[in-house]
Parts: structure tokens; C-alpha cells; sequence
């Protein structure tokens, strides 16, 4: 592979800049070019059979690049949405052309027969002779292309970029043959990070049997954990929360805040997912200036398991995280609610086996039953909390399936690791191959893939 030089020219608008770093050798088109693309080059009329039935794609149905073409509704003309308008054929790429920064694009490339059709918020774009498919698809995904579209959005509530403007978008065109090679390194990018996403969901898949599992094999089939369907096993008992734990649980403070230091640091609800409190993502660290004694109260402590008393969204309501690794001096937000488990006495909850067992729909549902809803959101209070059911096993049981799930979090938090790297560096190379700062010259380009 070779580098380009960039020449040290100066561009005024953001447009200019953009498409500024675009190798110079490489010929530049717009979108709407007859011998590389055409943008929407078929729509369906208002006098179209009202019988007619295609699969609709609405911008809903793209997630992070990707489509889940048998989930894609089939509908008749008749009961289509007014935007129901572009015909897609098979390796088009729809640009979405709303809200942009998201980057809700994709590539057409399903094995149904029959017609698609796909939402007015969405530019078709056909690939020419001069253009291979499979290269225009990681267009709409580039640097330059992203920020041509923001330079050229309207509306705030709702930014969009108009058809016109579309069609001027300008990309790059490099040899068919550079096309197709580089095409093939971000395939094969594509290819590693979809095996890990797989890898990973069967790993998910694989502790959540195997804590199912464990419950019903004690509790049998059961939607409640205070609802048992069979005698429990020997050393087994059904607590209420308020035996398991010391004092009442505590809300956390939510002080004026900001997205930088100085300050304490705080963190958003966003922090408790999966059964952990992350801090390590700064993205969910805030900044507050508290008094000591507020800071002494509130200050979170490795162990502490901290519960989300409010959402809008049924899932995340109720459900713990353990506090792990943290910033010196953080304190924990008054969305959430501070549990501190009894360590001695006849019956008691390991941490890890709280979490997970607080976590589990036996539990979880016994949650949603109590929730109550404010304003839109559903939420818990202290008597709530104290009075969940939480299945208490003998400790080496707890100790047992604690240490297999903590191998199962092992294996994730690996493969997560994994399709984080991968993903960083198809981003690398994006850049590094779209622009031509890298050229792939030592590939064979006439070769099949």
C-alpha cells in the first residue's frame, strides 16, 4: 500500500473542506453522475393498483447499518403510507436522508423474491457502470460524505437534507478495479465484526440458560419467584427484600450539573445496564460541586448495588447494577436507589447473586406488577423494593452459579472487547481507503472476490 500527500491548500466552506480530502488523482462526481449513479431512479405513481404488495422499509427498520430484511412488513399500495414511494432493487444503497450524524444507510442485498419499496426518507442510489455497488455502499458512510450532509441540512427539530442537495453530494471514483479491492478489505472488516456480534449474542444467550436454569430447576416454571410451582430444595427459602438488606434503601442526590470538571463526579442512569454500574464510559460521567456532608453521604463504594427507581421504559425500571470500578469521591444520582446487603445471619445474598437474581424476570416481574406510573414514567418506592421476593439458595449454591456466570462476563466483556477493536479500525481504514490516503496498488484488482 502507497500514501498520498495532501497539498497544503486552504478551502472557506464546510462543503469544500470535505471533499478537500479526496485524493487529487481520483476523479470526483456527484451522486446524480449518469456513468457512476442515479439517485431515486424509480417511484411508484398515485395510480398505481391499490393491490399491488411490496415489502415497505421505513427508516425504523435500519439499525446501525443493517437491515432484518423477514422482518420487513409486506403491505398493499392501498394501505401504504404516503411515503411509501422508491422502488429498491437489489444492490441499491438507500441514504438516509434524516438526522443525518445517525447514519441510518444501507445496502440492499436480500434472497426474497418480490418487490421493495422503501420510505420518501430515504435517497435511492443506483450504481452506474463506472460505480460498483459493492463500493457505493460504504459511501454514505464516509467522513466526507457525513459532513457534507450536515453543512447541508435544514430544520432543527427534524434535520433533513433535501433531494436537490443529495444529488450534489460529491464522492470519489477510483478505478473499477481500486473499487473492488477496496471494497473487499471492508468486507472482510464487515465479515469479523458480524462473527463477533454472533459470538457475542450466543454468549448472551448462553448465561441467560444458564441462570434460568438454576432458578427453575428449584422454583419450576414460574413468570413470579413468590409464585414457586414447585416444593423448593433443601436450604432454599423465598425472602422479602427487607430481610436481606440493613436500613431502608437510599435515593441518590441530583445536583446541578456539568459535562466537565471541577467537581464531584456523578453519572447518568444510562451508567446501570447489565447488571453493572459502568463509570469507565465518559460518556455517562457528569460534574457536580457539592457540600462534604452531601459528599459523604451520597459517595458510591465498591460492592454497592444501586437500583433505577424510575423509566419510562419497562425494562429498565427496577433493575440493578453493582458498583465495580469508579472515579475517586462519585455520588450516585436520585433516579437511583442505594441497597446495602446484610453480610451475616441465617439467610443472605452474595452481591453478584443479588444483581443478577434482582435482575431475572422471576424478580423483575414481581417489579413491573408494583411500578407505578407518573407522568409517563413507571417507578418504585422504598416499600416496593423491601417488599420484592428474592429466592435465597445455601451460599456454596450462590457461590457455584456466581462463578459461572462471572466466566460467562468473562467471555463477553472479551468478545466486546473484540468487535470494539474491529470496529475501530474498519473506521480507520474508512477513512484511510475512502480518501485515498492509502491505496491499495499491491492488490490483485482483477481478481475475483
Amino acid at each position: 500500500m502507497s500514501s498520498s500527500v495532501k497539498s497544503d491548500m486552504h478551502f472557506n466552506t464546510p462543503v469544500e473542506r470535505a471533499v478537500a480530502t479526496y485524493r487529487a488523482d481520483w476523479i470526483r462526481v456527484q451522486f446524480d453522475s449518469p456513468r457512476f449513479a442515479v439517485v431515486n431512479p424509480e417511484t411508484l405513481g398515485a395510480q398505481t393498483d391499490g393491490d399491488f404488495q411490496f415489502r415497505y422499509l421505513d427508516i425504523s427498520s435500519v439499525d446501525a447499518g443493517s437491515v432484518s430484511w423477514n422482518a420487513v412488513p409486506i403491505i398493499r399500495f392501498a394501505d401504504a403510507p404516503s411515503r411509501a414511494r422508491r422502488v429498491v432493487r437489489n444492490g441499491d444503497v438507500l441514504l438516509c436522508t434524516v438526522r443525518p450524524l445517525l447514519g441510518s444507510h444501507a445496502f440492499a442485498s436480500c434472497d426474497f423474491r418480490g418487490p421493495i419499496v422503501c420510505s420518501t426518507g430515504f435517497a435511492v442510489i443506483r450504481a452506474a457502470a463506472g460505480m460498483k455497488p459493492e463500493f457505493l455502499k460504504y459511501l454514505p458512510f464516509a467522513e466526507q460524505v457525513t459532513r457534507q450532509m450536515v453543512a447541508w441540512q435544514c430544520g432543527t427539530n427534524y434535520p433533513a437534507v433535501n433531494e436537490r442537495d443529495i444529488r450534489q453530494l460529491t464522492i470519489p471514483a477510483p478505478s473499477p478495479g481500486e473499487q473492488a479491492a477496496i471494497a473487499r478489505i471492508l468486507d472482510s472488516v464487515d465479515t469479523a465484526i458480524e462473527r463477533a456480534r454472533d459470538a457475542i449474542r450466543l454468549a448472551a444467550q448462553f448465561k441467560n440458560a444458564l441462570v434460568q436454569e438454576f432458578f427453575y430447576a428449584a422454583l419450576g416454571v414460574t413468570a413470579y419467584a413468590d409464585r414457586p410451582s414447585r416444593k423448593l430444595p433443601n436450604g432454599w427459602v423465598l425472602s422479602p427484600m427487607e430481610a436481606l438488606i440493613v436500613g431502608e434503601p437510599k435515593n441518590g442526590v441530583s445536583p446541578k450539573c456539568s459535562s466537565q470538571p471541577p467537581g464531584s463526579p456523578t453519572f447518568s442512569i444510562a451508567a446501570i445496564r447489565g447488571g453493572r454500574v459502568d463509570l469507565a464510559n465518559g460518556e455517562n460521567l457528569k460534574y457536580a460541586e457539592v457540600h462534604p456532608k452531601v459528599l459523604d453521604k451520597f459517595r458510591i463504594s465498591k460492592g454497592d448495588i444501586l437500583i433505577v427507581r424510575g423509566n419510562a421504559n419497562p425494562d429498565l425500571v427496577g433493575k440493578a447494577g453493582r458498583v465495580t470500578d469508579f472515579p475517586d469521591d462519585c455520588i450516585y444520582p436520585d433516579i437511583a436507589k442505594r441497597v446495602i446487603l446484610r453480610d451475616s445471619g441465617d439467610h443472605r445474598l452474595l452481591p453478584e447473586f443479588a444483581v443478577f437474581a434482582w435482575n431475572h424476570p422471576i424478580v423483575h416481574n414481581q417489579i413491573l406488577r408494583r411500578a407505578k406510573t407518573s407522568n409517563g414514567t413507571l417507578k418504585i418506592n422504598n416499600r416496593d423494593v423491601k417488599q420484592i421476593v428474592v429466592p435465597v439458595p445455601p451460599i456454596e449454591r450462590q457461590e457455584e452459579i456466581v462463578s459461572l456466570t462471572l466466566a460467562a462476563d468473562r467471555m463477553l466483556d472479551a468478545l466486546e472487547a473484540k468487535r470494539f477493536a474491529l470496529t475501530a479500525l474498519k473506521k480507520s481504514l474508512m477513512h484511510d481507503l475512502l480518501t485515498g490516503t492509502v491505496r491499495v496498488t499491491d492488490c490483485d484488482f482483477t481478481s475475483s472476490p
